[in-house]
């Protein structure tokens, strides 16, 4: 599996991740359209850019249209990473990633249970982790700020956790959810980072601050499926 890290490197030399903002029902979202300029880096490193159908957490084929006039169609699992900006705002990127998940311990009587791989924005990532965003659609409005809802029977954005070298995300919590929570989770699935979660156990860190978390984490003994590659475009 191609690391995301090198993935969005190779989308832009700069990246702004844009903060989401959520909404309780997808009709709420003003001035979204369902197609946006978009780049897709598949697993096997093919790379197309064109006007792209914005995806929602369960869209199996991904649609777009390449600038040199093709239609291209892909299976969600063959892509690595999708990166989708509105035409009159470049610099504000988001990126879309779509991973198999664990749900959270309040699912199911704090019985966790696995998901199909779903989409999910990407929030913050580091060497050895990333955190991600998950509802149920996806948008960006004409402001060029990208948008996370909840609706279509889903009525919650969660917070999810993966660790580099593995495949599954984990559900740790929800928008303006139970910190401690949060915390417990992040302490569980961070434990093989002793100082950092003595830190975020502390309050030194928030668990909220993911950008800082996924930054500072290191396991113990960091193991990897395969090296991160260095192209760099």
């Amino acid at each position: 599996m191609k690391k995301t890290l090198s993935l969005i490197l190779s989308l832009l030399c700069v990246v702004v991740i844009i903060p989401f903002s959520g909404c309780t029902t997808y009709a709420l979202i003003k001035d979204a359209t369902d197609h946006e300029e978009g780049r897709l880096v598949m697993k096997d490193g093919t790379e197309y850019i064109g006007r792209v159908k914005m995806p929602n957490f369960g869209t199996k084929k991904i649609r777009m249209k390449t600038n040199d006039g093709h239609k291209v169609k892909v299976k969600n699992t063959d892509v690595s990473i999708l990166g989708v900006w509105k035409k009159t705002n470049t610099d504000n990127v988001a990126f879309l990633v779509c991973h198999p998940y664990i749900t959270g311990k309040s699912f199911s009587k704090k019985k966790r249970k696995i998901e199909d791989p779903e989409w999910m924005s990407l929030e913050a990532f580091g060497k050895y982790v990333e955190f991600y965003v998950h509802s149920s659609n996806y948008s960006i409005n004409s402001k060029g700020v990208f948008k996370i809802s909840s609706g279509n029977g889903r009525g919650m954005i969660n917070y999810l956790v993966r660790k580099t070298n593995e495949e599954l995300a984990v559900v740790i919590g929800s928008y303006k959810g139970n910190k401690n929570q949060l915390r417990q989770e992040l302490l569980e699935y961070l434990s093989d980072d002793p100082e950092l979660c003595r830190r975020i156990e502390n309050m030194e860190i928030e668990p909220d601050d993911f950008s800082e978390i996924a930054d500072k984490y290191h396991p113990q003994n960091p193991t990897s499926k395969e090296e991160f590659p260095q192209k760099i475009l």
